[in-house]
């Protein structure tokens, strides 16, 4: 029923999974001894360090000296920090309903709007009062011209699951299209079946 950011996820997994094989494959070419070959012929002295060599040499410790440069690194490290605290932030699953649906908007005819709680209700109340249903809840997404429709139903545990579904289809789905004027654009139904509870000192003959 609620939205995750997986177009999200993905893009910043391919991002990070990037970077990795970048920094993989140059620690490949280090570890190969083809960094210093490589970098003379772009004109560039890539020697490998020694193990007595410094981290930083001079000219890094110089750099780190400005303050334009210690600026620069600290918005860098804020920017960074930043996107990450928006990645957490984006993991919260969303309802993402639709906002008040305008039905008509004409110089004429004035304008209309329909809150989707009320196009919902209607959806629940239709699909609780078909055979085995126990209870339903319903999200309505998008605008009144490409209406998405989520349905969560749970239903007993002897209900023809395939006979509700069409049953759900032909009836509420096909109710709020027509009274959107509209086809719903996409439709996803979860059924829960819910199994009773039996005692076990009772035996069903």
């Amino acid at each position: 029923m609620r939205q995750h950011a997986a177009g999200l996820n993905r893009t910043w997994i391919t991002v990070v999974g990037l970077v990795l094989l970048l920094a993989g494959a140059a620690g490949f070419v280090v570890g190969t001894g083809q960094l210093a070959p490589l970098g003379r012929l772009v004109g560039l002295d890539l020697a490998r360090p020694t193990p007595d060599a410094k981290v930083a040499g001079s000219a890094t410790a110089t750099a780190l000296g400005i303050t334009g440069v210690v600026l620069v690194v600290a918005v860098v490290g804020v920017v960074v920090a930043l996107l990450g605290l928006a990645w957490l932030v984006a993991q919260i699953p969303r309802t993402n309903a639709a906002r008040p649906l305008r039905l008509e908007d004409e110089v004429e005819g004035g304008l209309t709007r329909c809150s989707p709680g009320v196009l919902t209700d209607a959806v629940e109340a239709q699909i609780t009062d078909l055979p085995g249903v126990e209870s339903a809840s319903a999200v309505l997404r998008g605008d009144a011209r490409r209406p998405d429709l989520t349905v969560k139903v749970t239903a007993g545990d002897r209900t023809d699951i395939a006979r509700l579904l069409q049953q759900i289809e032909a009836g509420p789905v096909r109710d709020l299209g027509d009274a959107l004027d509209t086809q719903v654009r996409r439709l996803g139904v979860q059924v829960e079946v819910d199994t009773p509870r039996r005692r076990r000192d009772h035996i069903t003959l």
